[in-house]
């Protein structure tokens, strides 16, 4: 395997972070063209798949999180020029996010009669449920292994490679999508397979260029005792990594039935009002997981200064980027809003939120990066803690206040504002602390220099 540190030294957060921008730009796309097929066949499908989103989540979010262990333990190794234990590394990535995948398909496929009952959904309702969830059980397994492998090119700073892989992904998935559709007819069914398809691709692509153009080489003789070496600070990260995304889209499902009680006015208000705040959210994302790469590879050298010095760089970006996408929305909220509804009750309350969401996101850029920032030194375990707490601190502050009070989605939104805020504070306290300067995952090598 070729030592891939003087490639990362050469780049900076701009080069590694576009790419992943461009990628999750383009699967945010996919996401809406795929949801527009499943419109076409009936607006009961399209209403079932949009419910079951907090559900999927469970895969779709979790897996991608937990996969990225691999990019700070690797990069951590490479910094550290140790790089026996980059391989064995990577192994023991690819056979957690694959036992991680595997698990949620087949806790999904046991349960898939039973979901959309239990959100309230009506039999007709819950047969399209459990049709949805079970294919969705292999679009997992296969997510999974190509995750493992995007974690092993982004810890070399390919991060290009990945951008491209998405744009054929994205491309085969949607010609398939109308191949099945039209031609075969396969509905619901169709959408989801063009989908395992294109994944399928996606992974025969990414053993070639990670066996091939990487030159890196698994193996069997020996591997049990390398794996176990590198267990440890696997387990330190991964841990939380998989705990806290888990904890949040639990914590979405309860919130999303309490959102479909406040009345329709509410969920499509709460609904625009996301969605116009994503595009800053895909960025802050882009950042963090570009910047994990460098922050990782820095902290394995035990390079402090360049750590610290490109954190603050990735919060400042991220709060000017955030602060500035969410004063056009609120100003224009009118403008976009409209977009997508006429209803004069939608448009007065959206606006609203987007108000409270300029005090927000800035927030809650801080937190995604900052959390990440500190998962990737290997200061894991206290953006873990203090999530844990707020997710699930607020859902009975949350409750009381509706119990008592008859909640609104205005008075939701203010809390999420204070929940962002206050685990920013805490976050950059810790950060400031200069605490995780000790949390590394491994320590460089005796002449290493």
């Amino acid at each position: 395997m070729s030592h891939p540190e003087s490639s990362l030294h050469t780049q900076n957060l701009f080069h590694l972070s576009w790419p992943i921008l461009i990628q999750n730009i383009a699967f945010s796309i996919l996401i809406s063209i795929d949801f527009w097929f499943l419109a076409q066949i009936s607006d009961a499908t399209a209403a079932v798949v949009g419910q079951l989103q907090p559900v999927m989540w469970l895969g779709t979010f979790i897996v991608p999180v937990f996969a990225s262990t691999g990019v700070a333990v690797a990069s951590q190794f490479l910094g550290a020029k140790q790089h026996s234990k980059v391989v064995p590394a990577y192994m023991t990535n690819l056979l957690f996010s694959f036992c991680m995948g595997l698990s949620i398909a087949i806790l999904l496929f046991f349960l898939r009669n039973h979901i959309g009952l239990w959100m309230n959904m009506s039999n007709e309702l819950n047969e399209i449920s459990s049709r949805y969830i079970s294919l969705m059980t292999w679009f997992f397994i296969f997510m999974s292994i190509v995750l493992a492998y995007n974690a092993i090119c982004s810890s070399r700073g390919r991060t290009q490679w990945l951008m491209y892989t998405s744009l054929i992904l994205i491309s085969i998935n949607l010609v398939l999508d109308a191949l099945f559709f039209y031609t075969f007819s396969w509905g619901m069914e169709g959408i989801v397979w063009a989908s395992i398809c294109a994944n399928i691709v996606a992974l025969f692509i990414m053993l070639w260029l990670v066996h091939n153009k990487l030159s890196v080489r698994f193996y069997i003789n020996g591997a049990y005792k390398d794996m176990l070496g590198v267990l440890r600070p696997m387990l330190k990260i991964g841990i939380p990594n998989a705990l806290e995304p888990f904890s949040y889209s639990i914590q979405q499902i309860f919130l999303s039935a309490m959102i479909i009680n406040m009345g329709l006015v509410s969920m499509a208000a709460n609904s625009y009002g996301l969605r116009l705040v994503n595009f800053a959210i895909m960025i802050c994302w882009s950042f963090a997981n570009g910047g994990q790469i460098l922050l990782a590879h820095y902290m394995g050298a035990q390079q402090f200064k360049q750590v610290n010095r490109l954190f603050w760089v990735m919060i400042s970006s991220t709060i000017l980027i955030s602060l500035i996408n969410a004063l056009i929305v609120w100003y224009f909220a009118d403008f976009f809003i409209g977009l997508f509804s006429s209803d004069p009750a939608v448009l007065a309350t959206g606006k609203v939120l987007l108000l409270i969401a300029v005090f927000m996101e800035p927030a809650r850029a801080v937190n995604i990066v900052g959390g990440v920032a500190l998962r990737a030194v290997g200061d894991a375990k206290f953006p873990l803690i203090v999530s844990m707490i707020f997710i699930w601190g607020i859902l009975p502050i949350i409750y009381l206040l509706d119990l008592h009070w008859g909640l609104t989605i205005f008075a939701m939104w203010l809390c999420f504002a204070v929940d962002e805020i206050l685990r920013s504070l805490i976050n950059l306290g810790r950060w400031m602390t200069g605490q995780w300067k000790t949390k590394g995952l491994v320590t460089p090598e005796p002449n290493a220099y």
